[in-house]
């Protein structure tokens, strides 16, 4: 019995979900949203949404996985074809108790559109488009990024200077995660190989996906200046703490960049991931500063 749940846990990266959904509900505060029902719904909704795409994912690439993860839940049969389909379907349907505040009206309409679109792209990554060389980096990029936009998009009344620095995050977030997927190419370079997945590093080789993710990514390092000129209006006396993580977070994507350029991919996994959580946790303990002190 344990083991079965340690596997539907392993199937639904339940703890990515959980990180997904905190970020939900800090831009949701971060762009001033202060319902706290409003807030446990967007968290239970984002959390739910992530399982299913990542459920979906195995269930689709299952070919993949018996290559980059022999360890896999589906692969080794710990959790069945058919109880990660039930999994899938609940978590798809739970995805959408987001209906509830918009409803009542305490949350935007927009929410559902936000949360829509990353729930399709994200199902037709799994089941075609991964397949589909530099579109697959991309809609990675989009749906993991889109987090930023449904905690802002569920705020009641949007204001401007929310509006563009949560934009200025997302955008920076995407250009950053695009470059990683692009690299991540490299990592996963024979398993994608052998089952006819297209990247740039199996399609121009390892050397030139390297170099195209670390230049994508520096470019993700320039545009987090203007986020952090930005950053006052919104986070106000907070927004020294935020620049300090996206300092660290430059930081290390330009050593990760340079290191990745000359071939060097031992670390990249683990601390590309860092680096981006770092903003992120930022942005987390900046909101929770915003609910107790305003």
């Amino acid at each position: 019995m344990a083991s079965k749940v340690t596997g539907v846990v392993k199937l639904g990266r339940m703890e990515h979900g959980l990180l997904a959904a905190i970020t939900v509900v800090a831009s949701y505060y971060v762009s001033g949203g202060r319902n706290g029902y409003v807030s446990l719904i967007l968290f239970a909704s984002t959390f739910f949404a992530e399982v299913f795409l990542f459920v979906t994912n195995d269930i689709h690439n299952i070919n993949e996985d018996r290559i980059n993860r022999p360890n896999a839940p589906l692969v080794m049969g710990v959790v069945t074809f058919r109880e990660a389909l039930w999994l899938g379907l609940v978590s798809l349907v739970l995805s959408f108790i987001q209906v509830i505040p918009v409803v009542m009206d305490w949350a935007n309409s927009l929410s559902l559109i936000v949360l829509a679109t990353a729930l399709v792209l994200g199902y037709l990554y799994n089941s075609r488009l991964k397949r589909v060389m530099i579109i697959n980096n991309v809609v990675v990029a989009l749906v993991t990024s889109l987090t930023y936009l449904y905690g802002l998009a569920s705020v009641k009344v949007i204001k401007p200077q929310p509006s563009l620095f949560i934009t200025l995050l997302f955008l920076t977030t995407v250009v950053a995660t695009l470059g990683r997927e692009i690299v991540k190419g490299s990592l996963d370079y024979e398993g994608d190989l052998k089952v006819g997945v297209r990247t740039i590093a199996t399609t121009y080789g390892r050397d030139t996906a390297n170099k195209a993710g670390s230049i994508v990514m520096m470019i993700a390092v320039a545009l987090s200046i203007p986020l952090i000129i930005v950053s006052s209006a919104v986070l106000g006396r907070f927004s020294s703490l935020f620049i300090i993580f996206i300092i660290l977070t430059d930081s290390l994507i330009l050593t990760l960049s340079i290191r990745v350029i000359k071939g060097n991919l031992r670390l990249f996994r683990e601390l590309s991931l860092l680096a981006m959580g770092l903003t992120l946790i930022g942005l987390m303990l900046c909101s929770l500063l915003i609910f107790i002190y305003t």
